[in-house]
């Protein structure tokens, strides 16, 4: 299951665009800070090792991850003998700080966050040779891969997945492996046993109205070809975002969700299922979920239409690194956090994520009686996919597009094949962009 984007030329109005989708003006001009001609890797024949490097990213100023990445960090520099100078900012801000660290040329070091705007700039190290000693999902490489490279290592590689009330899932007959039609029909009895229940607290608002995504694909739309034309609006989209629409209108589904408020819902036994990743588990603790129910949670396979496929959009996190002075030593990090059996045990014991490297996460006892992780990874990890737009500098632009053009539809302000078709043409110029 292939899904590697081709790349158009990276132009600097590509670049820019990008940018200003992740939050930058369009006006903000890039110095020439590259390498290499843009859209390449920077050269790796004058990579060096140096004794400190800067790391990148929005985790050590997070609660949920500080403790994990510290533990990363300090098995590393205690074995290497060399230093990490953290660069911290909110999630937010990422693409705003990392254009910045380019523009200025100081960028040098590892990086979390969106690496897809710095690819344009060449200064990114291509890490193909690491994951060649890795068990990772070849879907997930193959739809990562830019022009056969690499830029980004990923550490956890799963997806966006159905997780429901698993006694409740019990008493109604909803499973994995369901039709779209029997889906529905077990939402509609959970109804009737209780109309005070959501029986699918589905996003039906943004800022994750992406997820309509995983849904087209179910219904046979590319979304985006792998040549980077887009097909929504297409006979298959249609029908995905109507079926989609009629569980909101039957009252299967409620208008105005985020995910957050999902997670809440859920977690008050106000919704008997939802999407989430592989942390829906830890959401119900952390949103006083009794546990009764934390024991109870349950992922789905997403059903399926008539005998095709069905996906889940990707999910998952990795680390990018500068080419040149410092690459050795950036990429030994990024080895380390990806591969070492106590790197990983750390972020997945203190941040519920478990390692993308098969060879690494079955070596970790905790995780191989994680009876929720382990059927996670089955149901979801392994049907996941990412857009062929996902590599590129506007792919936040063009998820923000989706989100929004399927907002207006559910929120019946638009018909859904207009709706679509309009929404079409906002695609097609940020592909044209990015």
């Amino acid at each position: 299951m292939s899904h590697n984007a081709p790349r158009q030329a990276m132009t600097r109005r590509g670049v820019l665009a990008g940018l200003g989708a992740l939050g930058l003006s369009s006006a903000f001009g890039l110095t020439a800070c590259s390498t290499s001609a843009p859209g390449g890797a920077a050269s790796s024949g004058d990579a060096s090792e140096i004794d400190t490097i800067k790391l990148y990213g929005n985790a050590l100023g997070e609660d949920s991850q500080k403790a994990a990445w510290q533990a990363v960090i300090a098995g590393w520099e205690k074995k290497s003998g060399k230093k990490v100078k953290p660069v911290i900012y909110p999630y937010d801000q990422a693409s705003t700080q990392l254009a910045l660290a380019a523009k200025s040329g100081s960028f040098n070091g590892v990086a979390q966050g969106p690496w897809q705007l710095l690819v344009p700039m060449g200064i990114l190290a291509d890490l193909s040779d690491l994951a060649e000693g890795m068990d990772l999902p070849r879907a997930v490489l193959d739809g990562l891969r830019l022009d056969g490279k690499l830029y980004m290592l990923p550490l956890t590689a799963s997806g966006i997945g159905l997780v429901c009330d698993g006694r409740i899932a019990d008493e109604t007959g909803l499973k994995s492996g369901m039709t779209v039609e029997e889906f529905a029909t077990a939402l509609e009895k959970i109804k009737r046993q209780d109309p005070d229940l959501v029986p699918y607290a589905a996003v039906t608002k943004n800022p994750d109205l992406k997820d309509a995504v995983h849904w087209m694909w179910g219904w046979g739309s590319e979304v985006v070809t792998k040549d980077l034309k887009c097909t929504i609006g297409d006979s298959e989209s249609v029908a995905a975002v109507e079926w989609y629409k009629e569980l909101q209108d039957a009252k299967l589904t409620k208008s105005g969700v985020a995910r957050t408020d999902a997670r809440i819902m859920f977690a008050r036994g106000q919704a008997v299922m939802y999407d989430d990743a592989p942390l829906a588990n830890t959401f119900v603790k952390s949103n006083g979920g009794s546990a009764a129910l934390q024991a109870a949670v349950r992922p789905l396979r997403r059903p399926t239409v008539q005998s095709l496929p069905s996906y889940n959009r990707f999910w998952g996190a990795g680390l990018s690194c500068s080419a040149g002075k410092g690459e050795k030593t950036s990429r030994d990090f990024i080895s380390y956090a990806a591969g070492d059996l106590g790197a990983a045990t750390a972020l997945y014991e203190q941040s519920a994520l478990p390692p993308a490297d098969k060879n690494v996460a079955d070596r970790i006892d905790a995780l191989r009686k994680d009876t929720f992780q382990t059927s996670f990874a089955d149901a979801v990890a392994e049907h996941a996919r990412l857009g062929a737009w996902d590599t590129l500098s506007t792919t936040t632009q063009i998820d923000t597009a989706i989100g929004e053009g399927v907002a207006s539809i559910l929120a019946g302000q638009v018909g859904v094949q207009s709706g679509l078709n309009a929404l079409r043409k906002k695609v097609d110029d940020a592909l044209e962009q990015g």
